[in-house]
């Protein structure tokens, strides 16, 4: 989420949130990861970067068969930062016992604090005044090839995914890097209506897996487009144009504009706000856009509920974010 609301940013020491071991390995791209969570480092440009990678026991045991794939999921701006990774503290949390169960691996990078102290990524917005001005996209690159090597797997079994700021990182990677990933999931996150020259403001034109989920009443990445987070009214976070309009872009790019997608409604939970309606534009680079009736910012989950407030609005509760998301990476695999 972008704003700090769940609990206070870790300090430096990051094992005490959440209890990971701090077996940081050296800059290799041979050095094995323990079983379950642990932090690490990686320097890129001179600059120590930091994130926490979860790791199945099956895996760790058994390091010459190779995960199903590797999955790294990328926390919102201004929120609790690493402690995403922490299990029940966050929806995104989720996808370490869903790897548990499946066989990949999970990473959590790790932002670095923008103006407001609190980490975060450097997307497409050129008019954000708030972000740091670190090259995410070449940190992210530099993070997947340490883990292709690693485990020895192509670009095709590589997923990227986040929520907010951590998705709209995920659009400015895709855009960038496309054939560096097998797909890529969005939640709560749009393109910038004012992007940075270079890739962000071409693109995307490549074609690249794509699942988006958005809901309606998301005031904090305003489901019509707008200032970001607009907390004060500066409008200091930058615009974006809507969720609609996001898809549509990327409907463009993967060549999906004639499609007529199938829909299913789900409606399980009679706490949220509304049903949770999946479009599927089916193709070569598909496109998998879920609608969240009556949602607001907070990542959906089945299992780790947030409770509704002012700025967040209320979570939907009818599917699981980091299932959903497997399900749609698991579709790509070779």
């Amino acid at each position: 989420m972008i704003l700090r609301l769940l609990a206070p940013l870790c300090g430096v020491v990051i094992a005490a949130c959440g209890g990971a071991s701090t077996a940081n390995n050296p800059d290799t791209a041979t050095a094995p990861y323990p079983a379950g969570l642990s932090d690490q480092t990686l320097t890129v440009a001179g600059v120590t970067r930091q994130y926490r990678v979860h790791v199945p026991a099956a895996i760790a045991a058994n390091p010459a068969v190779a995960p199903k794939g590797v999955v790294v999921a990328l926390h919102g701006g201004g929120g609790i930062g690493p402690d995403v990774a922490t299990l029940g503290a966050h929806p995104l949390s989720v996808f370490r016992t869903v790897a548990d169960r499946e066989g990949f691996v999970v990473v959590y990078p790790i932002g670095l604090p923008a103006a407001d102290g609190a980490p975060g990524w450097n997307d497409c917005r050129g008019d954000d005044r708030i972000t740091s001005a670190a090259d995410d996209v070449g940190f992210l690159a530099t993070l997947l090839d340490r883990f292709r090597d690693q485990y020895r797997l192509p670009a095709a079994r590589l997923f990227l995914t986040g929520t907010s700021n951590g998705a709209m990182m995920t659009h400015a990677f895709a855009i960038t890097y496309p054939t560096r990933v097998g797909a890529v999931a969005a939640s709560a996150g749009n393109l910038a209506e004012q992007p940075r020259s270079g890739p962000c403001a071409a693109g995307p034109l490549t074609p690249v897996p794509i699942m988006i989920l958005h809901g309606t009443a998301d005031t904090q990445m305003p489901y019509e487009g707008g200032c970001v987070a607009n907390i004060g009214g500066a409008c200091n976070r930058g615009r974006v144009i809507s969720a609609e309009a996001t898809r549509d872009r990327w409907l463009a790019a993967n060549g999906l504009t004639v499609v007529t997608p199938t829909v299913v409604t789900i409606d399980s939970s009679a706490a949220d706000a509304g049903p949770a309606r999946r479009f599927d534009y089916a193709g070569p680079a598909p496109m998998r856009w879920w609608q969240l009736e009556g949602a607001g910012h907070t990542v959906p989950s089945r299992t780790v509920l947030i409770a509704p407030n002012a700025l967040t609005g209320i979570q939907n509760r009818d599917v699981e974010f980091a299932e959903i998301a497997w399900a749609f990476f698991a579709s790509r695999l070779p």
